[in-house]
């Protein structure tokens, strides 16, 4: 939804698409030209219905929406926190085969991790 703050910019576009003054927007809309021109210098702010009513008498209507907000996963962050940029840029450095390859190290590494750890539990 638009700040506030944003209504006053919103509505003088709308009267100025129009071609309308101040004066002629208020009588369509069934108040006075202060009104009007409170609501655009932003000195006051307008319920939502007398936003519409301001708006419809511009030939617009006004179209809210609710937008869900990203709620951030803690764990994800604290990732984000420990991470090494360093290593990320390094990485992002390398060509996808160069990638591609160190990956392929890096499993190779894990199963060889896994396979030590399965031969030191049969040990025992």
């Amino acid at each position: 939804m638009k700040a506030i703050t944003q209504w006053a910019p919103l509505l003088r576009e709308a009267r100025l698409r129009a071609a309308l003054s101040q004066r002629e927007l208020a009588s369509r809309a069934g108040t006075v030209q202060s009104v009007v021109a409170r609501i655009e210098r932003g000195q006051t702010n307008p319920t939502v219905d007398t936003l519409e009513r301001l708006l419809r008498a511009t030939g617009f209507d006004l179209d809210v929406e609710l937008i869900p907000r990203a709620t951030p996963d803690p764990l994800i962050e604290a990732f984000k926190r420990d991470i090494d940029r360093s290593l990320l840029l390094r990485n992002l450095d390398k060509t996808p085969d160069e990638r591609l390859k160190s990956l392929q190290a890096l499993n190779r590494l894990a199963d060889e991790a896994h396979r030590a750890g399965a031969a030191a539990r049969r040990n025992q």
